[in-house]
């Protein structure tokens, strides 16, 4: 216990010197919720190196993931508020227990019918788009000093196992790693029970069994090496999680207005290879994942429609309580989107 102590101690240190710092030499901290080895991490890593170049090294940016710092990804919005770091990226559905608005467009099987990848990240931009959602979402990134400079969609999110399960009857009584309260929900309506556990421990919590399964995209199955002890997965796309890159705003005022012209330009170059590149990202995640002998199983119509019942009957009226009076309003803006 005190060795961790210290080790969180001296990790808080470490950010706080690291915000400090930004001010005098420009060197800045990025917390990602991926670790580096992800697809997605390794382009915005190539953005930040542009931007040192083209900034003939006046702005470094510099990439760590949540776990290696004492901090979690729900964390994100009081780290910019305050100034712990400069730059941050940011789940929505994380904060959706205190925002619960914001789950709107990521509502599990709120698509009426199965779509492919590509498909479906046109439908989510289009989503976060509507005037609801999108005065929503700037209203808490005010409320914490933030400024929204990409916005990113993993691979579709599906429902995978440490043993081999092709139907929804064999995960009931399984316990299954969930990251909002809306994934809760479904796994508890499909007879599974949803277990809170760090995306750093879950590898270890499949090995023994104090979970059997979890809620995240192929991308992240590769990437934390979970194919290790996954056997089985869906490709069901429950649902698109968006995650923005935040940065603080009074770090983004500090910069002088070249600086910050060729940031804004990068991260919008970043974002837009990152659009490309989920699609064609997933079949190939999909494939590996099959080559290495994880069971994917495909929904027909009728499964696809059976897992959207349990969505539809039981967290789509949950979430509209939770959200209140725009709920509806802002799900009506979405369907017309599509």
């Amino acid at each position: 216990m005190k060795f961790r102590s210290t080790a969180i101690i001296a990790g808080t240190l470490l950010l706080f010197s690291a915000g400090m710092a930004s001010a005098a030499d420009a060197t800045w901290r990025y917390v990602g919720v991926i670790n580096s080895a992800h697809d997605y991490a390794q382009i915005m890593i190539k953005g930040f190196k542009k931007v040192e170049e083209r900034t003939g090294g006046a702005l470094k940016i510099n990439y760590v993931s949540y776990g290696e710092t004492p901090y979690k990804p729900v964390d994100a919005l009081t780290l910019l508020r305050d100034g712990l770091v400069e730059m941050s990226e940011w789940l929505p559905s994380y904060n959706a227990a205190t925002y619960p608005l914001l789950a709107g467009p990521e509502l599990p099987f709120v698509m009426p019918k199965w779509e492919q990848p590509a498909a479906l990240q046109k439908v989510a931009i289009a989503a976060w788009a509507t005037p609801t959602i999108k005065a929503y979402k700037q209203n808490v990134l005010n409320q914490h000093g933030s400024v929204n400079v990409m916005t990113v969609f993993y691979d579709p999110i599906n429902l995978w196992f440490a043993e081999p399960i092709t139907d929804i009857a064999a995960m009931k009584g399984k316990k299954v790693r969930a990251t909002s309260p809306e994934q809760a929900e479904l796994i508890t309506a499909l007879g599974a029970s949803p277990v809170n556990i760090a995306a750093g421990d879950a590898y270890t919590g499949l090995q023994r069994g104090v979970i059997n399964g979890i809620v995240t995209g192929a991308a992240a199955v590769v990437s934390f090496k979970w194919d290790e002890v996954l056997k089985s997965g869906f490709a069901t796309n429950v649902l698109m999680s968006s995650t923005s890159m935040l940065v603080s705003k009074k770090a983004l005022d500090s910069l002088p207005e070249g600086t910050r012209k060729i940031l804004l330009e990068e991260m919008a170059r970043a974002e837009a290879e990152i659009h490309a590149f989920m699609p064609g990202n997933y079949t190939a995640k999909i494939k590996q994942l099959r080559d290495k002998g994880v069971v994917i199983t495909e929904p027909s119509p009728a499964m696809y429609q059976q897992f959207r019942q349990f969505a539809v009957n039981s967290v789509h009226p949950n979430w509209a309580k939770r959200a209140g009076g725009d709920a509806q309003k802002m799900l009506a803006e979405i369907a017309d989107a599509k």
